[in-house]
């Protein structure tokens, strides 16, 4: 525990400096040269994107025709995407360099995070090109927050998304790592949690997942993953707590391996 405390106070020491303030109007400049807006860049992403009268008479933005976003891993969400048109709530984004050239990491989110979770990596100067975009959508919903995207040295950027749902009596909370470099995403791995409320044995179980990088041997910083598992025993209610929680901590790393040009996990 003691070990515990000291990483994470390391980790918020160091922790990034907080992502753009969410972006609801796409009309909106965007921070790219050319005086383009973020309809304009995500219109790469979507060339079905239109202004259409929303709900309570407000103007929104609005997603039309086939949507196909490769999935960042195997275990992409498969949404329903019938409800068409799909209506984007608002973006969250985050500038850097990577390699010495400037870059745009945007998360995009749907209203409800309806049919996919799209992550997009633009060129910062120039003509804004899209250059990748994933569909990072895990379980039912997602967040990107407000620290989403982390350095891992000066040719790398860390994305940390949460994939999650609330809706049954097992709720999974999965922390999805991509990797941005240059010109790609790419999937680094998973920290997962899982809660529960177990009735039949008297207890509620949180599992609270958080990610810190560390400086590392190499061209990328050390990525380590923590999972907080508290179990409590509860009353025949099914709430009321009796005594103290029983609390262990769990980790996983991830190391670059300049062989296989990835990051792997090791064990810690």
């Amino acid at each position: 525990m003691i070990r515990f405390a000291f990483a994470l106070a390391v980790a918020l020491a160091a922790a990034p400096a907080a992502a753009e303030e969410p972006v609801y109007d796409l009309g909106t400049k965007a921070p790219v040269p050319g005086g383009k807006t973020w309809r304009d860049l995500l219109g790469q992403i979507f060339p079905g994107l239109t202004q259409e009268p929303g709900a309570n008479g407000r103007t929104s933005d609005f997603i039309h025709g086939k949507i196909d976003l490769r999935p960042i891993d195997k275990e992409a969400f498969g949404g329903d995407c019938q409800d068409q048109p799909l209506r984007i709530e608002y973006v969250e984004f985050a500038q850097m360099e990577i390699a010495g050239h400037m870059r745009l990491i945007v998360g995009i989110t749907t209203d409800g995070d309806a049919c996919f979770g799209a992550l997009a990596l633009f060129e910062g100067t120039g003509d804004s090109k899209l250059l990748d975009v994933v569909n990072i959508q895990q379980d039912a919903n997602y967040v990107f927050g407000p620290n989403f995207v982390r350095p891992l040295g000066l040719n790398a950027q860390l994305v940390v998304v949460d994939s999650f749902h609330t809706t049954t009596s097992v709720s999974p909370d999965n922390d999805v790592l991509v990797l941005a470099t240059e010109d790609k995403l790419s999937f680094i791995g998973n920290v997962d949690g899982q809660s529960e409320r177990d009735c039949d044995r008297h207890r509620a179980i949180a599992e609270d997942p958080y990610v810190v990088t560390w400086p590392d041997y190499g061209p990328f910083d050390r990525i380590t993953g923590y999972i907080k598992r508290s179990v409590q025993r509860v009353a025949d209610d099914c709430r009321t707590p009796q005594g103290n929680p029983a609390v262990t901590i769990t980790r996983t790393d991830w190391r670059w391996s300049a062989a296989g040009k990835t990051y792997r996990r090791v064990s810690p």
